[in-house]
């Protein structure tokens, strides 16, 4: 059975450089997306020709995955830094553009960022576009492996459409402008943005079809790799994205009812992410020491051992009761004080030879049961059912916490408000905000005043499309106000 082992990857790690190069030939180091020459492509056939080859490059992905402009860093740092969780520390230069909304299509975020994640798509279409008959003894392998890069492929396009395109609520049908759709590799290719409606409904094709592909967490026990299970997870999120809620109830049932996870309890709560794969770990980014970025890990900028950029924002901290774990994970700082506070985010709390091993998470139980309670309440008919989840987070971080008795839009506020304390610094909040359709209200501001409020639907919501991407390609339109 397929097991995704640190020590494989060591042991084939020039394969997998080998097999990264080839595909990230047809990016150009990524920095322009469509800019190639006919002799940088090169076939699959030249280097997947046997199953070792699909198991080293499914690697190569996940590899790409913790790449600092993805789930190593600013793909989770920006969504938060550019809501009302965050503010800026005094000494903030990394993405703060775009904490203080003043970001332009030069800036190296956005260009990363988009880089990075089409390049991991790039080894997944290589890998599903392969033409390869696997041995029969390892045919379940293969087709978990399939699974993975249809599942990444549909995780890379919901990543990419949400942080470049707005909601997909916007517009009544989801026809507003989202991202390229690129399922090969075309040297003379100059794809048009398609529109949200078509992205997700790719993102919800992959992820059905890498479904029934895929192991279940039972067989690979490791929420390092992409199980049934987490592609299940996705899904549900995505169908909450798409305010399909029956659906992501659906998803989140067969997720919650597998019986493969359960809620870490409040004891090991604040610790989870530094010892990894938790029992409530669904998918996650897994950092060893052989991984190491040092001061370059998300940890890292929010702690004073590291960059040490941003800070908890008051109106966050007010939140947790007395007796939350929750309200632990922040560590004093005595260098703080005035408008600065003096805590400090510990949510990632790796340090000394051991800094940057936290684990980043993609999807865990806790967001299944919010998910579910979130599309109840949404949906109408089932507030006991929702009341029942909320209490599940709710009461696990604080035993002594009062039962939620409010109903309607009462106890749909009451679900976000639980989203901004169980999710903060995980890289949800913009989109919480404006799939919500909220205003961004900074009460506790240290960023420019005209960033400090913002009303909902700004097109600073979203990033714009990178100078170099639009510079190799007269075909992709720029997102408004860029």
């Amino acid at each position: 059975m397929f097991n995704l082992k640190k020590e494989l990857m060591m042991k084939n790690l020039n394969k997998i450089l080998m097999i990264v190069v080839l595909v990230f030939a047809g990016t150009a180091c990524g920095e322009k997306f469509l800019e190639l020459q006919p002799q940088q492509s090169i076939s699959n056939d030249s280097f997947l020709k046997t199953y070792d080859d699909f198991q080293s490059a499914i690697l190569g992905g996940y590899d790409q995955m913790q790449n600092s402009d993805w789930y190593g860093r600013y793909f989770v740092l920006v969504p938060d830094i550019m809501g009302e969780d965050v503010k800026q520390n005094a000494s903030a230069n990394r993405a703060k553009e775009w904490a203080e909304y003043n970001g332009s299509e030069v800036d190296f975020v956005p260009e990363e960022i988009w880089a990075e994640i089409y390049e991991g798509i790039n080894i997944t279409n290589s890998i599903i576009n392969a033409d390869f008959t696997p041995p029969a003894a390892v045919e379940d392998d293969y087709n978990h492996i399939l699974g993975q890069a249809h599942a990444m492929r549909g995780l890379a396009y919901f990543d990419l459409v949400r942080i470049f395109g707005q909601h997909y609520g916007y517009t009544a049908d989801a026809s507003h402008l989202g991202v390229p759709i690129v399922l090969e590799f075309d040297v003379t290719s100059k794809p048009a943005r398609n529109t949200v409606a078509e992205v997700y409904s790719q993102i919800v094709s992959d992820l059905t079809t890498a479904i029934p592909l895929l192991y279940s967490f039972s067989e690979t026990q490791d929420a390092g790799q992409i199980s049934r299970e987490a592609a299940q997870a996705i899904l549900s999120r995505v169908y909450l994205y798409m305010e399909d809620y029956t659906n992501a109830i659906a998803q989140a049932n067969a997720v919650i009812n597998s019986g493969n996870f359960t809620l870490v309890d409040s004891a090991a709560y604040p610790t989870q992410f530094l010892d990894g794969k938790s029992s409530e770990a669904i998918f996650e980014i897994v950092f060893l020491q052989a991984d190491n970025p040092g001061s370059d890990h998300l940890g890292g900028m929010y702690k004073e051992s590291g960059y040490g950029d941003y800070l908890p924002a008051q109106d966050l901290l007010g939140m947790f009761d007395a007796g939350d774990v929750r309200g632990t994970m922040f560590l004093e700082d005595e260098n703080l004080s005035g408008i600065y506070g003096s805590l400090r985010v510990n949510k990632y709390p790796s340090a000394g030879s051991m800094i940057a091993t936290d684990n980043i998470p993609v999807v865990r139980l806790s967001e299944m049961y919010l998910i579910r309670a979130e599309a109840q309440a949404k949906l109408g008919g089932n507030d006991p059912a929702a009341q029942a989840d909320i209490d599940m987070i709710r009461q696990r971080a604080w035993p002594a916490a009062p039962a939620v008795t409010a109903t309607g839009q009462a106890l749909v506020d009451e679900i976000l408000r639980e989203r901004r304390m169980e999710l903060c610094f995980e890289g949800h909040r913009v989109f919480d905000m404006t799939r919500n359709n909220e205003d961004l209200v900074r009460v506790d501001c240290t960023a420019p005043p005209e960033a400090c409020n913002i009303a909902a639907g700004n097109d600073r919501f979203i990033l714009p499309i990178p100078d170099g991407e639009r510079n190799a390609n007269t075909d992709i339109t720029q997102n408004p106000g860029y």
